[in-house]
């Protein structure tokens, strides 16, 4: 009896040291895999127009689309997949400016057309002083900045690790913001509000891009001076 307490004993030491070390490996591979979890690019549904916007843009988009405050407003969109779709297109080499990424809009109701939108695309070259369309007033911020009633334009560079396969490069972004209702703000009040949707978009745009040094896009909006 002695021999046969002896070999089980021995047998369920064996076993009781297969079982930990199985445990072990699972806990570590559950550890990896929430490691691996951890680090992962947020999903377009976690990044979403109605988190990523600023007040004072949601603002600014109601008043340049002229919508009462009793009216509600939605703001739809995918982010996140537009700035993966300007990245594909900077890699699958068929970038355009006229090639737009929708980012943002703002609708009356919860569906139907965007009263406002953004958009962004890769640009080739900034628009040369003074050669702007008469509704644009240009300013100074980033590599270029446009302003009209109804229409606000931005331009920066973006260096960034995202673009070319993971090995990096330095893009020029266009950003545009567009209303289509007129307003019934004066004039420099509209041209105040669409370069700060456009700018605020951008910023939030770079982010997603992350682009180094946020772009060059100051961490707060004033209004720049006019060139």
């Amino acid at each position: 009896m002695e021999r046969i307490s002896v070999a089980c004993f021995q047998k369920l030491r064996v076993m009781a040291s297969v079982t930990i070390a199985a445990v072990l490996a699972t806990t570590g591979c559950q550890s990896e895999e929430s490691k691996s979890e951890g680090g992962a690019s947020p999903s377009s549904t976690e990044v979403t127009c109605d988190k990523i916007l600023g007040a004072q843009a949601k603002a600014a988009m109601k008043r340049i689309a002229d919508i009462p405050e009793s009216v509600k407003v939605t703001f739809l969109g995918d982010p996140q997949g537009a700035a993966d779709g300007l990245v594909a297109q900077y890699d699958a080499g068929t970038a355009s400016e006229w090639d737009d990424e929708d980012f943002c809009g703002a609708h009356k109701g919860s569906a139907g057309l965007d009263s406002v939108q953004v958009r962004f695309a890769l640009a080739q070259e900034i628009p040369k002083k003074g050669e702007a369309a008469s509704i644009f007033k240009e300013y100074r911020m980033a590599k270029a900045a446009l302003a009209g009633v109804k229409v606000g334009v931005l331009y920066f560079e973006c260096s960034s690790e995202k673009f070319a396969s993971g090995a990096g490069a330095t893009v020029l972004v266009r950003g545009e913001v567009r209303s289509r209702y007129e307003t019934s703000e004066s004039e420099d009040a509209a041209r105040e509000d669409t370069l700060r949707i456009v700018y605020e978009s951008s910023r939030a745009f770079s982010g997603l891009l992350e682009c180094k040094s946020n772009a060059g896009l100051p961490a707060n909006f004033k209004m720049p001076p006019e060139l």
